[in-house]
């Protein structure tokens, strides 16, 4: 991914990982990233284009004033940005790997906290849903909220994984 560089530490620490999940690189290295276990949280795709949380991690119940388990995380985003998430999405499926979006998360007041979100696939055995592991970065500036939470989030920027080609399709070039 182009500029990976840029994002915060723990975005790429967690990269790495949804990279060794979908085994396109190389394991981190233990411990690596358990320093963000309380930003982590898993979503699922639901076929009627729900987003249900199913696990929130403890700090970002503190960002978001309360566990938001078993809420829509579609409901964040205003319809064109959830447009861009769910071609965010698709694309990390179709590639098997994490995508990242920089996103401005805001109060009900207008509180403004710049944060990457990263979404990975979860490959579970034998099951037929979707699931993502997702970190939630904040990108400073929390204390700015005041202790307000989080109520929408506006995307800045994708980064998509780069796109595959899918199997069994060939590249023919003809010069005429």
């Amino acid at each position: 991914m182009m500029g990976e560089e840029t994002f915060h530490p723990d975005t790429r620490a967690l990269l790495a990982y949804g990279r060794a999940l979908a085994g396109v690189g190389a394991a981190p290295r233990k411990g690596g990233a358990d320093h963000v276990l309380d930003r982590l949280f898993v979503i699922q795709r639901m076929k009627d284009g729900r987003l249900p949380i199913r696990t929130f991690g403890a700090e970002l119940v503190k960002l978001f004033g309360r566990d938001m388990r078993e809420h829509d995380f579609a409901r964040f985003f205003l319809a064109p940005d959830l447009a861009m998430l769910r071609a965010l999405v698709d694309a990390g499926i179709a590639a098997g790997e994490p995508a990242i979006a920089r996103v401005t998360a805001e109060t009900g007041c207008g509180k403004i906290l710049g944060a990457e979100i990263l979404l990975t696939p979860l490959k579970v055995d034998n099951s037929i849903d979707e699931r993502f592991l997702g970190l939630f970065q904040p990108l400073g500036g929390e204390s700015f909220l005041n202790g307000r939470p989080v109520q929408l989030m506006r995307i800045g920027s994708l980064h998509p994984p780069a796109a595959k080609m899918p199997k069994g399709m060939r590249l023919v070039v003809v010069n005429d």
